[in-house]
């Protein structure tokens, strides 16, 4: 069993993802129960007959290590895996940074008190001996969308229809994804086109990646993202083609998806072509207080920031540039060792940032 908290595993090879995917699915149950029967205990109040279970020694104490939290709902007793805590919050109805700080038997009895008000059903997704979510139980709020047969239908569609070669896979208790170099020109010819268009080149050789994510814990929706290497630069085209696991919307939905992709990622191309008509004067400036209003931090802005200007220097240029810097930085996120849901949601804010005023942070002067 993979029952620890900071587990996460890099697949080689696009078999071993999936076997690995129908492995943790098949151990794995669902379990609906009325949210306000929920109860939050310590480790230090687990059953003796819960301590004596198979394996079970094992994985208290990797939940003592992070968590502390055992649940107590109609079915039983079951140790709160990291994942889960955001989510359990959800469903008493609490949130705050305070929370993370008080002592474990405090956020216990907060969200005991809190828990025995809440309303509808909880979804517990329980894995490799832990709960790993504490969804909403009504299906408006969350679907289930199986993550082994929405991971085979991605393989599938891309093995019948494209020219792709397998780079990685990767799976922790998050999220899974898998991603893919495209070989078709397709994508490629469309961007070259365009950049001549905007009487700009590719700043070197261009490869096309897609990476599918999902998560069956409420970390990602089933998303499809498109993304390029021009070069040394990485340039990610738009917002991620996406399922919220909400609606019943599933499988279905997610085939039509991958079938539109490519018509998808054209249009969003479009978008990137825009960035070129729009010129910048100050594109240091107008970068670093872009990603100082998207909250990036200040270590990560003072980054991205110094490697733009060793890349692009001081010189006006249109916002495609500065969106190019921006993407790289993805770069130090990476070398930072950021979690892959983080990186995940890094890239969705630089995708958000293509239909921004570019020239509200057009300004000049020395910033502080």
């Amino acid at each position: 069993m993979y029952y620890h908290d900071d587990f996460g595993k890099i697949f080689k090879t696009e078999l071993d993802f999936h076997e690995y995917l129908a492995e943790i699915d098949g151990r794995a149950q669902w379990l609906r129960t009325p949210a306000k029967q929920l109860r939050v205990l310590t480790t230090a109040e687990a059953p003796d007959a819960m301590k004596e279970m198979e394996g079970m020694p094992d994985i208290l104490a990797d939940t003592k290590k992070h968590t502390g939290l055992l649940l107590q709902c109609p079915h039983g007793v079951f140790p709160i895996g990291k994942t889960a805590v955001g989510t359990l919050k959800d469903r008493a109805r609490i949130k705050g940074s305070a929370l993370a700080e008080v002592k474990t038997a405090v956020l216990a009895d907060i969200l005991n008190k809190c828990l025995k008000v809440a309303k509808g059903n909880a979804l517990l997704r329980i894995s490799e001996g832990k709960v790993r979510g504490v969804l909403s139980g009504d299906e408006a709020d969350y679907a289930i969308i199986s993550m082994p047969e929405l991971f085979m239908i991605a393989s599938a569609y891309i093995s019948a229809g494209q020219e792709a070669l397998f780079c990685h896979g990767y799976a922790d208790h998050y999220l899974a994804q898998i991603t893919w170099q495209m070989s078709s020109n397709d994508l490629t010819k469309t961007y070259g086109e365009l950049m001549e268009e905007h009487g700009k080149k590719p700043f070197g050789d261009i490869q096309v990646f897609i990476r599918v994510v999902s998560s069956d814990v409420g970390a990602s929706g089933a998303n499809i993202f498109y993304s390029m290497m021009d070069g040394n630069h990485t340039i990610i085209l738009g917002e991620a083609l996406r399922i919220k696991h909400q609606y019943k919307r599933g499988l279905e939905e997610f085939t039509c998806n991958m079938e539109s992709l490519f018509q998808y990622y054209k249009q969003k191309l479009k978008d990137i072509g825009r960035l070129c008509d729009i010129q910048i004067r100050y594109p240091a400036n107008t970068l670093s207080e872009l990603m100082k209003k998207q909250n990036f931090g200040k270590k990560l802005i003072a980054e991205t920031v110094e490697r733009f200007k060793a890349a692009f220097g001081d010189e006006p240029c249109s916002a495609y540039e500065v969106y190019c810097g921006l993407c790289e930085s993805l770069f130090f996120a990476k070398k930072h060792d950021s979690s892959t849901a983080s990186l995940m949601k890094l890239e969705e804010k630089i995708a958000r940032c293509i239909a921004t005023r570019w020239h509200d942070y057009d300004i000049p002067g020395e910033l502080s």
